[in-house]
C-alpha cells in the first residue's frame, strides 16, 4: 500500500468518468449530424415547410383506475432539436463533473486515512473520536478510513491540515505550470457540485455565487477580489439566456476551419482535480523514507510498513 496505490484507485474512477463524458459526444455527435440531414431534405420538401421535426408525448396511468392521462407534449422545431440535444449533453456533462468532485473527495478521505494510519500525530485529536491512545496503536487502516469519511467540511478541512503540514503546497496552488490557482478551481467545482445537484446547474444570482466561490477559496477581503480570478469562474457560465447555466460544452477553436477541433471545458475541470490530488501524493510519497516510513511529523509511527 501506497500514496501512489490510492493515486493509480482514483484515476481508474476519473477514467471511467471520462469514458461516459465522451461516450455522450459522441451521441450527441451523432443527432446533430441527423438533425442537419433532416433539415436539408427539409430544405427541399415544401410541405414540411412550418411543420415540427419531431413531436413528444408524455403520459402516465392513474393509480387508482389506470387511466391513460397525457401530461405533456413537445413539438420541436429543427432548430429547437438542435438546442435540446446540446441542453441534454450539457446537463450529462454537469452531472458527470459532480460525480467527478465526488470522487475528488473520497480520494482526498483516503489520502488522509492512510496518512493518519502511518502517522497517528498527524490527525487532530478530535478525528479520533473517543477511543484511547492505547486502543488506537491497534486500529487497522479501515478504521481509520471510516473516521475520515465523519470528518465535517471534507475536503476543505483536511486540505487545510495539509496546507500546515506542507509549506510549498499553497504556493504551488497559486503558481504553477498550468497557470491556474488551484485552490480557486477546486472551491469552484466543489460549488458547481452543490448547483448541479440541488439547482439542476442554473445559479440562481450570479454575482453572490461569484462571491462564495471566492469566499471559499479566500480571495475575497471586504468585498475586493482580483478580476481575473472573477474572469476565471464567469468564463464557465453560458451568454444571454443561459447566462447563469453553469456550460461545459466543448469550445471550438476555429470554427472557420472545416476540423472537429475545440477545447473540452469538461477535461479541463476534471484535469484540475486530478492535477490537485497528484500535487497530494507528490508532497506525501517525498516525505516518506525508503521503508516507507513517514517523515512528516516528529511523533510516533507504526513499524514495518513498507512500499510496494
Amino acid at each position: 500500500m501506497s500514496f501512489l496505490d490510492i493515486f493509480e484507485d482514483y484515476c481508474l474512477k476519473m477514467t471511467q468518468i471520462n469514458l461516459y463524458q465522451r461516450s455522450m459526444q459522441q451521441i450527441a455527435k451523432k443527432e446533430i449530424t441527423e438533425i442537419e440531414r433532416f433539415a436539408e431534405f427539409a430544405a427541399g420538401e415544401p410541405t414540411l415547410a412550418g411543420k415540427p421535426m419531431s413531436i413528444q408525448k408524455m403520459y402516465f396511468h392513474s393509480a387508482r383506475h389506470r387511466d391513460h392521462y397525457n401530461y405533456g407534449l413537445v413539438a420541436n422545431s429543427i432548430e429547437e432539436r438542435r438546442t435540446s440535444v446540446f441542453l441534454h449533453k450539457n446537463k450529462q456533462y454537469q452531472w458527470l463533473l459532480a460525480e467527478a468532485y465526488e470522487e475528488f473527495e473520497d480520494f482526498v478521505e483516503n489520502v488522509y486515512a492512510y496518512a493518519g494510519y502511518l502517522d497517528n500525530g498527524l490527525w487532530p485529536l478530535q478525528d479520533y473520536g473517543n477511543i484511547t491512545l492505547n486502543d488506537l496503536s491497534s486500529k487497522e487502516l479501515e478504521w481509520f478510513q471510516g473516521m475520515s469519511r465523519k470528518k465535517k467540511d471534507v475536503p476543505n478541512s483536511i486540505i487545510r491540515l495539509f496546507r500546515k503540514k506542507f509549506d510549498d503546497l499553497r504556493k504551488v496552488e497559486v503558481s504553477n505550470e498550468l497557470g491556474v490557482n488551484l485552490g480557486l478551481a477546486i472551491a469552484l467545482i466543489e460549488q458547481f457540485r452543490h448547483v448541479i445537484v440541488h439547482r439542476g446547474g442554473v445559479v440562481g444570482d450570479k454575482e453572490e455565487f461569484i462571491k462564495r466561490v471566492l469566499r471559499k477559496a479566500n480571495l475575497e477581503r471586504n468585498g475586493k477580489y482580483d478580476e481575473e480570478d472573477d474572469s476565471f469562474i464567469r468564463q464557465y457560465f453560458g451568454a444571454g439566456d443561459y447566462g447563469n447555466v453553469i456550460m461545459l460544452l466543448e469550445v471550438p477553436t476555429d470554427p472557420e476551419v472545416p476540423l472537429d477541433t475545440y477545447i473540452s471545458i469538461f477535461d479541463e475541470l476534471t484535469g484540475y482535480l486530478i492535477a490537485y490530488s497528484h500535487l497530494l501524493c507528490e508532497q506525501f510519497e517525498e516525505m516518506q523514507d525508503d521503508d516507507g516510513a513517514p517523515k512528516f511529523a516528529r511523533t510516533r509511527i507504526r513499524q514495518g510498513i513498507t512500499k510496494r
